[in-house]
């Protein structure tokens, strides 16, 4: 089967110890070993998913778990951390991240092109790290090597690897050969057993790719189903209305281009428009759609009514959008990326529109403004949302998403869910996202307030997952090393 350009596009993105000094605990590393219990006190306690705010209030941890919370001074026959009036928060979720995949390469084999995105240990590790400097404490990873995604929440887990909580789907189901990425069963038995494998490798989602058909579209939902697992789809050409009608669980992208979702009388306009290996219909599609016509209403009642949840990742489309701006809109920062994936993502990411021009960009920015929209009628149609960065790792991709939802115009209570409760409840993480006696203790703690500012995230200065307290500023300067080293072995 042909690859799509989109196929192209998206497939070229991809302890030591604290020291207790006169009663206060010092923040001296990027980890502490932090005592069984203590209390957190003299913070704004942040809950979105109760939409509350206790103001001087304390929070105790007791091993891995929140145990009691409160306003007021709050115990004082256990360690104590004053805060100084910061905003303490659940551990944010970041519902679309690739934590370990490795770097986009392409060589030539026996004569061929071979695409690979196979894991490195050292990158993962390297991006966990990134994340939690991030405040991410979950995350959720839509496709990748099953092994890796194992191997990675296994060890961390158990301590021996730092970053965030990992649950994940497995490699996609799409005809494009990607060593570490993709696998292509040819017949139903063949799909049973690679869903089989993977299922026992961890996996809670099957990934459906863009290049399949409808009918292998419907049988992978189908088989997944039958396997006790869920769908996610990413998809082009095939309607999302279709897919919700043969029952898919989640879908993700801002990037819908079928032409069953326009309008009758624009469809062949449309269809016209797309030419071979371009990828300029991904914003005229944009500029065609009515969300008041019917097959858009009817894609909003279906997706509502069946709780199909959906992850826009509404950055994707502003990459592409805005590549001449990208270098403003995303800045470099050494910690946010291994060196391996730094080097290349804008240049893979340019060649998606390598050959729009200037009236292109021009036109998909002047369309921006309703890819934002889609979000908001999502919203009031009532259909699951959860927020991701589709990054390896946070950082500015994944505060820059939160922004971006911000813009299109959600209150920030609902942003903060959408990477806190709501994370927890549609992907089902046991004990996660709520300051509530009995869940975890995975926090982060900010020095500005995000329900005034949704940028606040980035102000985030510690973060605790599992009662372990970590101190951004030192997770950061490890991360700067571990470049700086990486590089220097490189050059070496």
């Amino acid at each position: 089967m042909k690859m799509t350009r989109f196929q192209t596009i998206l497939k070229a993105m991809l302890k030591p110890v604290a020291v207790v000094v006169s009663g206060c605990l010092c923040i001296c590393s990027s980890v502490f070993a932090a005592p069984d219990s203590y209390v957190l006190h003299n913070a704004n306690l942040i809950d979105p998913y109760s939409q509350s705010v206790i103001s001087n209030g304390w929070l105790q941890v007791t091993g891995d778990s929140i145990v009691a919370l409160g306003t007021g001074a709050g115990p004082a026959s256990v360690q104590r951390i004053d805060l100084a009036g910061a905003y303490l928060l659940p551990g944010l979720v970041d519902a679309h991240m690739h934590l370990t995949a490795g770097p986009l390469s392409v060589s030539v084999e026996n004569g061929a092109p071979s695409i690979s995105m196979a894991s490195q240990e050292d990158i993962t590790r390297f991006h966990a790290l990134a994340a939690l400097a991030s405040g991410v404490t979950s995350a959720f990873s839509p496709a990748g090597d099953p092994v890796a995604n194992q191997a990675y929440a296994a060890n961390q887990r158990a301590g021996l690897w730092r970053g965030p909580a990992l649950s994940y789907a497995g490699l996609s189901f799409e005809p494009t050969p990607i060593v570490g990425g993709t696998v292509y069963p040819l017949d139903p038995q063949a799909w049973r057993q690679e869903i089989a494998r993977q299922k026992a490798l961890g996996v809670s989602h099957i990934k459906l790719y863009q290049g399949l058909s409808e009918a292998e579209l419907r049988q992978g939902i189908a088989l997944a189903h039958e396997a006790g697992l869920s769908s996610i789809a990413h998809l082009d050409q095939v309607s999302w209305q279709f897919a919700v009608d043969a029952g898919v669980d989640a879908l993700t992208h801002a990037l819908l281009p079928s032409a069953e979702l326009l309008p009758a009388e624009v469809r062949a306009e449309y269809q016209a428009g797309i030419e071979p290996g371009s990828s300029q219909y991904l914003y005229r599609w944009f500029e065609l759609v009515d969300y008041d016509a019917a097959p858009m209403q009817k894609l909003f009642a279906s997706l509502a009514a069946q709780k199909v949840r959906v992850d826009l990742t509404l950055l994707v489309n502003e990459m592409m959008y805005f590549y001449p701006q990208l270098a403003e809109l995303y800045p470099e920062r050494r910690w946010q990326q291994h060196p391996a994936i730094a080097s290349t993502w804008r240049q893979n990411l340019g060649m998606s529109v390598y050959n729009w021009s200037e009236q292109d960009f021009a036109r998909a920015q002047a369309a921006f403004p309703k890819v934002l929209e889609l979000l908001v009628r999502l919203h009031r149609a009532g259909v699951p949302l959860l927020l991701g960065s589709d990054s390896y790792a946070g950082g500015d991709w994944f505060w820059r998403e939160l922004a971006l939802h911000q813009l299109a115009g959600l209150d920030n209570w609902h942003i903060l869910q959408m990477v806190t409760s709501t994370a927890a409840r549609e992907l089902k993480l046991a004990n996660v996202g709520r300051l509530e006696t009995g869940f975890f203790a995975d926090l982060v703690i900010l020095t500005t307030n995000p329900l005034q500012d949704i940028s606040a995230v980035e102000t985030v200065e510690r973060v605790i997952q599992r009662g372990n307290i970590y101190s951004i500023a030192a997770l950061r300067k490890e991360l700067d090393v571990l470049s700086t080293d990486s590089i220097t072995v490189k050059q070496e």
